[in-house]
């Protein structure tokens, strides 16, 4: 039976082991957590995503699936996929260490061309100019002992096979025995239609970058936009559908900020791409001040009104009902309420109050017990959709900010709270 190992058995590397299993194909997950293969073998895996856990169960029981945390149970793939993440600092800097560890402990098995891609999303040029030394440092010949391919993963939380199934595959390698190699076997596991090849491996590293870019700077202007609209009392939020009908506006909704793994992230990656070609990459760079500024800006809607300084914030995850939280907007909120002088909690339907104060927020007592004056909406968790607003009101809220433009701004007033939205 056909082998492919993965290493890295996160989220998405779960999603691309699923993916693959469905094709017949026995899958290695290589994974530094002790605790997933038990997890397994107990059959006590959970996962919110939808489709995962009775295709990677079911084959883990069959044997299809085999979980370690050895690196040398990749002996014997015809390809390895890394799906670790590259970690950056709070300041989006790049703490590449654990990444670049994880190729020095694959790359003593590495032979024969072995195929190795790198789904995770990196800078412009640092397969070719950092993963290919620090494996031959390991004593292995790209060309000889393995051969390199990026091909990114643009999938999302909520629907991630369904997108594998229809979103196009990159794939560019170092060379284009690489890049061949990869193409014969990612067919495998992919329709061939899906799969689209470029000119080398840079090439690749730069579609992911591009799009996170242009959704940062397409957000970014919808959110200066409402800014202004909000100023001069017309609502924006609304307009945005009809100005994308002309055919060339694509305009995305404005927001109290941007959050998650890839947005937030990868416009920094360009940015110092952009510093080391001589160049300088000013609008990616404004838009992430701009939406970063998001936060202060919603505070100021209500920091003149309120008197008790009490702030909720509601939701912390960076996307409804999914329990991640990186760089969520929640973060930037609640540093720039306390800046102001407001005491804060936060409440959210993913997350529990334990859970909550080991990120070093203050649980609400509850979604009608917070004695806040003010409540910010961040994610529009589906729970947040029956909001008793009369309620809310009774609690105490005068001053509700929909940072999502997602509740019905008519209940809220008839409730009688204040409604302030995001260029609506």
């Amino acid at each position: 039976m056909r082998k492919i190992s993965v290493v890295g058995f996160g989220k998405i590397g779960q999603a691309v082991v699923a993916n693959i299993l469905k094709y017949d194909i026995k899958v290695t997950a290589v994974d530094i957590n002790p605790d997933l293969k038990r997890v397994f073998e107990t059959g006590s895996y959970e996962i919110n995503e939808p489709g995962l856990k009775d295709v990677l169960l079911s084959s883990f029981q069959s044997g299809k699936l085999e979980i370690s945390n050895d690196f040398s149970a990749i002996r014997d793939s015809a390809a390895v996929i890394v799906a670790i993440p590259l970690l950056v600092s709070r300041q989006k800097a790049i703490m590449d260490e654990p990444f670049l560890e994880c190729f020095k402990n694959i790359a003593p098995h590495f032979n024969n061309n072995m195929l190795i891609v790198i789904e995770t999303s990196i800078p412009v040029g640092y397969g070719r100019n950092t993963v290919v030394p620090v494996i031959e440092s390991q004593g292995k010949k790209h060309g000889k002992d393995f051969l390199l391919v990026h091909s990114p993963e643009r999938i999302k939380s909520g629907t991630m096979l369904e997108q594998l199934l229809r979103t196009p595959k990159v794939i560019g390698g170092v060379s284009k025995e690489a890049t061949d190699k990869a193409y014969e076997i990612y067919q495998w596991f992919f329709d061939k239609s899906l799969l689209h090849l470029v000119d080398s491996i840079e090439a690749a590293e730069l579609v992911k970058l591009a799009g996170m870019a242009y959704r940062d700077v397409n957000i970014a202007l919808s959110n200066q936009l409402a800014q202004f609209a909000n100023t001069i009392g017309i609502n924006f939020a609304d307009l945005i559908p009809l100005i994308n009908t002309d055919g060339e506006a694509n305009l995305l909704l404005p927001g109290i900020g941007v959050g998650g793994h890839c947005t937030p992230v990868y416009p920094y990656f360009l940015i110092n791409n952009f510093k080391n070609a001589g160049l300088d990459f000013q609008l990616a760079s404004e838009s992430r001040v701009i939406n970063d500024q998001m936060a202060d800006y919603s505070v100021s809607l209500v920091n003149d009104k309120v008197k008790n300084k009490k702030a909720m914030i509601l939701g912390l995850s960076f996307r409804p009902n999914v329990k991640e939280d990186t760089f969520s907007t929640t973060y930037l909120l609640n540093n720039a309420l306390k800046a102001k002088g407001f005491e804060v909690t936060v409440h959210d339907t993913e997350f529990s109050v334990e859970e909550l104060k080991k990120k070093e927020f203050q649980p609400a007592k509850g979604l009608y017990e917070s004695g806040a004056e003010a409540a910010f909406l961040v994610t529009m968790h589906k729970e947040y959709k029956d909001i008793d607003f009369k309620k809310l009101a009774a609690s105490g809220v005068k001053y509700f900010v929909d940072g999502r433009n997602a509740v019905d701004r008519k209940k809220v007033e008839e409730a009688g709270m204040e409604y302030f939205g995001i260029g609506k």
